[in-house]
Parts: structure tokens; C-alpha cells; sequence
């Protein structure tokens, strides 16, 4: 049907060929200021990310890391007190780009990324809520530092939007984390804004969702 594909294709939605071994689940926090424009670039300052093994529903790895802002390095107070990171956090982090550096590493030492050709690696998709993360919030901070698109690696430019996954699972409409997982039965737990705090509870809701039967060889991958 070549509607059909030519409908995909524009919305830049398509389905993962065979089944997902691993979610990694990210959830990036950047600098913010209250009832002002948002800074621009707005800068991440915590990068942090699960590996959740679908299969045994169990997080192996946590990747996470503070980082320090080039452009803007002095936090607002609004952005200190939403988060919970401090000014000392981010003075002692590594740059982004390090940071992306770091993540390669990690990927690799967890088996993610291959470079024989002859071996398959574990596939994989990140997994946000939202999709700011990876559709705004790092590629305009990498393009504002002149990285072209075609020099970001392959698998930040896929991921899950757990919000619109939930919604079409549940027919209900995910209007923020705390009130999807009080729709769970879950409770939210740590910081809410919290990087770390903000991917685990993430990771809690993709759990539940595959106990209650939600396939993610069908959800919609999102493209940049």
C-alpha cells in the first residue's frame, strides 16, 4: 500500500524489524530559568541513562554524568531548586562532548555497539518521556556548537516516546510522570526533575507496561 508507507515515511515513524533486547532509558536535564526566556542553547547539565533488559525486566547498567555549560555555566536559581543539582555538581563535571565520548565507551562495554561485522549486537532503542530530549534538546545544543547532523551517532536519532506509548496502550492520556504512574499503581519515587531519580521511575512504567502485556516490537520509533 503505497499510501500507507508514504504516511509513515512523512512522520518519520517506523517500526523496528525484529525484537528489542534493551530500553535505555534517558532522561537529560538542561539549564532553565523561571518566567524568562529559556536560555539558548539550554544546556544539559545531567545525562543519565538506564540499560533495562526487556527480557528480565532488570536495569543492568546506569550510565550518568553532570555536566558543565560552556555557554551558561552559572545555574539559575529556579534550575537548582527544580532539579536538585548544584552549582558544585556541574563546576566539577566533564563537558558534553566527553560526556557523548564516555557514552560510546559504556555502550561498547555493555556489548551495544559493534564493531565486527560479522557479530550482531543487542538491538536497542532509548526510550524518554517526551520527545525533547532527543529531537530538540541535543541536537540544537550540538548544532549550536557547529556538530553537524550527519555526525551524530545513528541511535540518538530513534527512540520511544513513553507518554504517546502509554497513551495509546491505556487510551489515556499521560499529561506528566507522577500522574502515569499513579495510574499504575506506582508510586513516584526520589526527585521528580532528578535526571536519575526522573529515568528510573521511567524504567518502573516500561515494566509494568510489559507485565501488562504492551509489545514494544509494535510501539512507533521516533525520528530525527
Amino acid at each position: 500500500n503505497m499510501s500507507k508507507n508514504n504516511h509513515t515515511q512523512q512522520h518519520q515513524i517506523i517500526s523496528p524489524p525484529h525484537p528489542i533486547d534493551y530500553l535505555l532509558v534517558l532522561d537529560f536535564e538542561a539549564t532553565c530559568s523561571k518566567n524568562v526566556k529559556k536560555p539558548e542553547p539550554q544546556e544539559i547539565i545531567e545525562f543519565p541513562t538506564l540499560l533495562l533488559n526487556v527480557k528480565t525486566k532488570k536495569v543492568e547498567s546506569i550510565f550518568q554524568y553532570y555536566i558543565k555549560p560552556d555557554v551558561f555555566p552559572t545555574l539559575s536559581d529556579f534550575c537548582k531548586d527544580l532539579t536538585g543539582i548544584t552549582q558544585e555538581q556541574v563546576n566539577d563535571g566533564i563537558s558534553l562532548g566527553k560526556a557523548l565520548e564516555e557514552h560510546e565507551i559504556w555502550l561498547q562495554s555493555n556489548g551495544l555497539l559493534n564493531s565486527s561485522s560479522t557479530s550482531s549486537s543487542p538491538s536497542f532503542v532509548y526510550v524518554t518521556c517526551g520527545d525533547w530530549d532527543l529531537k530538540t534538546c541535543l541536537p540544537q545544543q550540538l548544532e549550536y556548537h557547529n556538530t553537524k547532523n550527519s555526525d551524530i551517532p545513528s541511535h540518538f536519532k530513534r527512540w520511544i516516546n513513553i507518554k504517546k506509548e502509554f497513551q495509546k496502550f491505556y487510551g489515556q492520556k499521560a499529561k506528566g510522570m507522577v500522574s502515569a504512574l499513579n495510574f499504575l499503581g506506582l508510586e513516584m519515587e526520589g526527585r521528580h526533575h532528578s535526571g536519575i531519580d526522573d529515568s528510573k521511575n521511567i524504567a518502573r512504567m516500561c515494566v509494568k507496561m510489559i507485565e501488562d502485556g504492551w509489545e514494544i516490537e509494535k510501539a512507533n520509533i521516533r525520528c530525527s
